[in-house]
This record gives structure tokens, C-alpha cells and sequence, in this order.
């Protein structure tokens, strides 16, 4: 059964979804998304069986209605699902912009990542400032680039200076496992 979920998202995360993998809308405006794909996979998990009609939400944003097809007819996406659904949108938003700009930086050497955010919402038809803020965008590379340099600087750190988690005295889950057996 052919099912629609229509989502209030920011304008960039929509122009992402629709010039992306996803490919445009069809005639009726819906983007149709196979159960294999990331997304499709995504929409399956939260669906649950759902034996009354829910009321028809209100939607006063940009909008993006994603048409996917289900077996069970009872099955629907409740709506205190859909918050957590824009969330995990929007970090494969974030996931691909890290991935194309890292990629980019890894070919070319280069230490400047503006210009390969700049080539990522070129590829998208997102223009920045319109549709979202360029300095979100350029911090979301940033943030990662800081979680990398922490984790860098631990790892060359000598073992014995890095901070211990646990005590020598605690044991963990495991080990208390083995012994009771």
C-alpha cells in the first residue's frame, strides 16, 4: 500500500532531499522512496501499527512529503515520531556534508573547507544565507574537525599520562560474567 508522510523541514534540508538521492517530486509532489534506501529503512523502523485515525496535522513551513510503500495497511507514523524523524534528517544532512567536504580536502590537500561547502550546496541548489545560514554550515565542519583533534591529541598522548575510566580494582560486566560461571 502506497503510504505519504508529509514533514515540516528547513528549506535546505528539503532542496537536499529533492535534488539529491532521492531524486525530484513526481507529478503529485511527493518524492518516492524505495524500502531499501537509508530513508526507506528509517520510515519502516518507525512504524507502528496504529488502529485509530490520527487527525490531520497542520504544516505552515516548507514542507516534503515523502511517498513509500507498505504491506500493512494499519501501519502508520505516529506523530510523536516525527520530531525524531526531522532530527535524524537533518544529521544525514549533516553526515553527507562531512562526508563530501572531507573527501574533497583528502583529494586536493587543501586546508580551506569553504570552498568545498560552497561545491556541496552547488550540487544541492541550496544557496546559502536564502535557504540556511552559512555559518551554521561551515561550524557543523568545524565541530567535526574539533572532535577529530581531540580524539588525535588523546591517542598521541603516552598511555600511561591519558586519563583511566575505570579503576584497576573494578572489573568489568565481562569479567564479572566469567567469574560467576
Amino acid at each position: 500500500m502506497l503510504k505519504t508522510l508529509t514533514l515540516e523541514v528547513p528549506k535546505h534540508i528539503k532542496k537536499f532531499y529533492e535534488n539529491g538521492e532521492y531524486g525530484p517530486a513526481n507529478a503529485k509532489e511527493h518524492i518516492q522512496v524505495s524500502r531499501w534506501s537509508e530513508l526507506g529503512k528509517l520510515l519502516h523502523l518507525v512504524s507502528r501499527t496504529i488502529p485509530v485515525t490520527q487527525k490531520v496535522r497542520v504544516i505552515e513551513g516548507s514542507k516534503i512529503t515523502f511517498a513509500y510503500n507498505l504491506r500493512e495497511k494499519a501501519y502508520e507514523i505516529p506523530y510523536d515520531k516525527i520530531p525524531d524523524l526531522t532530527r535524524q534528517l537533518e544529521e544525514i544532512f549533516r553526515r553527507s556534508l562531512i562526508t563530501y567536504v572531507g573527501a574533497c580536502q583528502m583529494k586536493t590537500g587543501a586546508d580551506s573547507y569553504a570552498e568545498f561547502i560552497r561545491e556541496f550546496l552547488d550540487f544541492y541548489d541550496i544557496i546559502p544565507d536564502v535557504d540556511c545560514d552559512w555559518e551554521v554550515l561551515r561550524k557543523i565542519y568545524r565541530d567535526h574537525l574539533e572532535r577529530i583533534e581531540k580524539s588525535n591529541s588523546l591517542r598521541r598522548t603516552k598511555p600511561e599520562d591519558r586519563p583511566m575510566i575505570r579503576k584497576n580494582s573494578e572489573k568489568s560486566s565481562a569479567q564479572k560474567v566469567r567469574k560467576n560461571a
